[in-house]
């Protein structure tokens, strides 16, 4: 990531604390109808459908389809939450527009994007990632650039930084609506019960993995099953060793991934596997059933990102008021500091450029990345995007609060592996962290296939 950018997130992040504003994202499942049109209001006027002469006119409706991951209008995550508020609140904001949403579970929702793609048959807004994963859409001429209708107003209340992953070719194809952070997430009652240091060094963080599995407890909880886990927990030891901004070359092609910063980074995850840090089945252990434990108490640590807050301060969490969040700790030798980060802003919705509401169409994929901007981060879901008026905080999720400390002084961020990296290389970095962290694979070759894929 360039160091403009870097800067601008940085900056970004520690304005969060001064502004309090909003939101972030993640996945779902079930269907909903909206009705909508030319008016937006949400807490910042969201762009108005222009007028080409062909739209709806008085009374009369534009249709606009919406997909999503958000499968669960009853889901009590900040991201469902804020969406479907978002999809509710647009049938009085733009009455002359109906969104007929429909809304498939994150795999299946990805199987079904693929599929769509490929025959043409996209809807006319769609959630998606950026980076990598957006790229094909774009190359193949299937989404529209939304600049014409992101007008000086709407640019002066999106954060800086924010569209960077969007942004191809100097067109930006998508609205922002979250900034996600990953974490360490520690339960500190059962570091006080075991008598159990937080780690502040790596050397410690690996005496505390040791101190918990002589207690039966689950070091670090790691859900290897999904796969997409085990990114996340070899992207900030990647991270640590070879620092953000080399790190990001490897991942966009323009470094390498055979480095010996890289060797260390596979090794110390392998070796972490090895000595029970992921406790004694993550390679058959679902994120969901990760995810359970942690808010059961049944494991001490958690390497996230900040989507979790919602889960581990929910009414139903047994360890509701007993987590706190640090960052992941340096590794001694490495190129990466402190506050370096995995994460960023990389969601979306898109405007397919098949549609034949292309005005409407982008002014429903903007309400909606602002409107759930703002709700996401009052839910405790992320960090915003946009800047808004954000009210009452004093019941914000503490969480959210703990991470936007964190994060103020930041000075370089690493997004999510797949999405940056998109495609069959993401699956194949996905496949090839999980043979590193089941040991089937050695450090060195798993960085020479890696870096296979840059050549």
């Amino acid at each position: 990531m360039k160091k403009r950018v870097l800067k601008m997130i940085s900056l970004m992040m520690a304005a969060v604390l001064m502004l309090g504003c909003a939101a972030c994202g993640n996945s779902g499942e079930g269907a909903a109808e909206t009705g909508n049109g030319d008016t937006a209001e949400t807490d910042n006027e969201a762009t108005q459908p222009a007028d080409d002469g062909e739209e709806a006119t008085g009374d009369e409706k534009v249709t606009i389809t919406l997909w999503s991951q958000f499968s669960d209008p009853n889901s009590t995550d900040g991201n469902y939450v804020a969406f479907y508020n978002a999809l509710e609140s647009i049938k009085t904001d733009m009455p002359n527009v109906e969104v007929v949403h429909e809304g498939t579970e994150s795999e299946s929702y990805k199987v079904k994007l693929k599929t769509a793609m490929a025959g043409n048959e996209l809807p006319d807004v769609f959630f998606n990632w950026g980076a990598g994963t957006m790229k094909p859409y774009v190359d193949a001429g299937l989404v529209l650039p939304l600049d014409e209708y992101m007008t000086d107003d709407v640019k002066s209340r999106i954060l800086g930084g924010t569209l960077d992953n969007f942004i191809f070719d100097g067109k930006t194809y998508g609205y922002p609506y979250s900034v996600a952070v990953a974490s360490l997430y520690v339960n500190t009652e059962l570091f006080e019960q075991n008598n159990v240091k937080v780690p502040e060094t790596y050397d410690e963080l690996l005496e505390a993995v040791d101190a918990f599995n002589a207690a039966g407890i689950t070091p670090i909880s790691l859900g290897e099953k999904d796969l997409w886990p085990g990114l996340m927990i070899f992207g900030i030891h990647a991270i640590r060793m070879a620092g953000a901004e080399d790190f990001n070359a490897a991942l966009n092609g323009t470094g390498s991934f055979d480095t010996p910063e890289m060797a260390e980074a596979a090794k110390r995850v392998q070796e972490l596997a090895a000595r029970g840090g992921f406790g004694s089945s993550a390679m058959g252990t679902s994120e969901d059933d990760a995810v359970a434990a942690f808010k059961q108490g049944r494991a001490a640590m958690m390497f996230m990102g900040s989507w979790l807050n919602g889960d581990c301060e929910a009414d139903d969490a047994a360890v509701k008021g007993k987590i706190s969040v640090i960052k992941f700790p340096v590794i001694e030798g490495g190129k990466g500091t402190i506050d370096e980060f995995h994460g960023g802003s990389g969601e979306t919705f898109l405007v397919s450029s098949s549609t034949e509401h292309p005005a409407e169409a982008a002014a429903v994929a903007q309400y909606i990345c602002e409107k759930m901007s703002k709700d996401q981060y009052l839910a405790g879901s992320g960090m915003p995007a946009w800047e808004a008026d954000m009210g009452d905080t004093a019941g914000l999720n503490r969480l959210s609060q703990e991470i936007a400390t964190l994060t103020a002084d930041a000075t370089g961020y690493v997004y999510w592996l797949d999405s940056l990296t998109g495609g069959s290389k993401a699956d194949t970095l996905m496949n090839e962290i999980a043979k590193l962290i089941d040991g089937s694979e050695t450090p060195e070759d798993f960085c020479k296939n890696l870096q296979a894929l840059n050549e």
